[in-house]
């Protein structure tokens, strides 16, 4: 184990101020579970038990021990970038991966009359950058990857089994299990035999969603008895939209509602091996989704792929039942770099490179802090998404407010989330100052981070 790594005696004086510590709880590094679903949009999951619609009970479960957070946004409005900026802490702009991988090569969107082509965009996660996942090996835990990577190489849906390079693997950035992860951005089939390279199948008709949730389940029963982790990244509900038939009977026939459903109940797998090899309350369990859900949220602006709302908020819930306190809510906006030093210190380490990092730890947040030390997330998608309002540009958010920045035939605009959570209303002219201050502070992250533009309209 590594030297570094913190004792239990240590642990237990870092949570000595937790007021609601459990008296004689066992102290230590806790385990660590990230779980993400794919186009999950925030209306889609029921975390109060005041949609009988939606099956999630046991995401309510979880919501119910820990915090959720009511302003979570993804660092993409698209998966792949997203997904790298979780693993690294960095940003899809600095990383210049700021769409999602092709899985038919040289695919690029074309721009409409007028407008500007896409910005170049790498096709894989470079092995050379953090990750989290090292940085946890290095501190003692046992680390496993299932489900979607999405970020090994273009070109996926024209191989035979999912396997563009296997160099850019999870098993090449900390991960000692690579189950399912590949350049895959959604499954050859839902049931076996899954023609996935990095998973052997299982009996004919098997679904992949409980096949996951059997595995996690069976990794936490074979590594309790040390720290561990697990990142668990359904292909849920990603199309195409297939459920197992007595599950979408089950929910009237909707099989979107069925593939939710079937995830939560992977979810449940999860919560109930941790509890039944009694490690629950000294686990980090976090919820969360890629980019917004490609069905829409009701009471959100437009879709994945949009830099409004819809296409960026994503529902997430954290528990950790010896920290956090149960039932707690967080208006603060978080992001996905914030992921990297959050479980590296919740771990007890120090980030080997924090010069690198652009998140930001969020366990004040779950000591009972209201808010983070930072002043705006930024967002940059150089690229013709098209089907959606808002694409192809940059945007940020502070204060409240959201400035966009268009770089296709898109005009800027402002928005008061406060007061327009919809984004209707374009307040540039109202608000030229804030504006132009909010056009600043973009475009000097943007310069910082060496982000990668839309060449000019020919």
């Amino acid at each position: 184990m590594a030297a570094h790594l913190f004792t239990a005696a240590a642990f237990c004086f870092l949570l000595a101020d937790y007021s609601h510590a459990a008296g004689g709880a066992a102290c230590g590094p806790p385990n660590i579970v990230f779980i993400m679903a794919d186009d999950l949009g925030p209306g889609w999951v029921d975390l109060d038990g005041s949609n009988p619609t939606i099956n999630t009970p046991n995401l309510e479960r979880l919501a119910r021990s820990g915090m959720v957070f009511n302003r979570a946004y993804a660092a993409a409005s698209v998966c792949s970038p997203t997904r790298a900026a979780c693993i690294t802490g960095m940003s899809p702009a600095r990383l210049h991966l700021t769409t999602h991988i092709p899985g038919v090569a040289g695919r690029r969107h074309r721009p409409p009359k007028g407008g500007r082509v896409d910005a170049e965009s790498i096709n894989h996660l470079p092995q050379e950058l953090p990750s989290y996942a090292r940085e946890l090996s290095d501190l003692g835990y046992a680390t496993a990857f299932m489900g979607k990577w999405h970020l090994a190489g273009e070109g996926s849906a024209q191989s035979a089994n999912g396997i563009v390079d296997s160099r850019h693997h999870p098993e090449h950035f900390g991960f000692d299990v690579n189950l399912a992860g590949c350049a895959l951005g959604q499954p050859k089939s839902w049931f076996s035999p899954y023609r996935n390279g990095a998973l052997s199948n299982g009996i004919v008709g098997e679904y992949l969603t409980d096949r996951l949730g059997t595995e996690a389940a069976e990794f936490i029963r074979s590594e309790h008895e040390s720290p561990f982790h697990l990142t668990l990244w359904f292909y849920s509900v990603h199309t195409p939209i297939k459920a197992p038939k007595e599950l979408v009977a089950k929910n009237h026939g909707d099989a979107y509602l069925a593939m939710i459903e079937s995830m939560d109940s992977a979810v449940g797998q999860v919560l109930t091996a941790l509890e039944s090899v009694g490690v629950l309350e000294n686990t980090l369990v976090v919820f969360y989704s890629d980019n917004g859900g490609d069905v829409p949220t009701a009471w959100l602006a437009e879709k994945k792929g949009s830099l409004l709302e819809g296409g960026l908020r994503v529902p997430m819930v954290a528990s950790w039942p010896l920290v956090i306190s149960p039932g707690a809510q967080s208006e603060e906006p978080v992001s996905s770099m914030d992921f990297f030093p959050t479980f590296v210190h919740a771990a007890g380490g120090t980030p080997t490179n924090p010069e690198r990092l652009e998140g930001a730890s969020l366990l004040p947040l779950f000591k009972g802090a209201g808010s983070l030390d930072r002043d705006a997330l930024f967002w940059h998608y150089p690229h013709n998404r098209g089907g959606v309002a808002y694409d192809m540009g940059s945007a940020v958010i502070s204060d409240g407010w959201k400035f966009y920045q268009g770089y296709g035939l898109t005009k800027d605009a402002l928005f008061n989330l406060s007061t327009d959570p919809l984004e209707r209303t374009n307040l540039m002219a109202e608000a030229p100052a804030r504006a132009e201050r909010m056009r600043a502070l973009l475009n000097q992250w943007l310069a910082t981070s060496d982000a990668r533009m839309p060449p000019p309209a020919e």
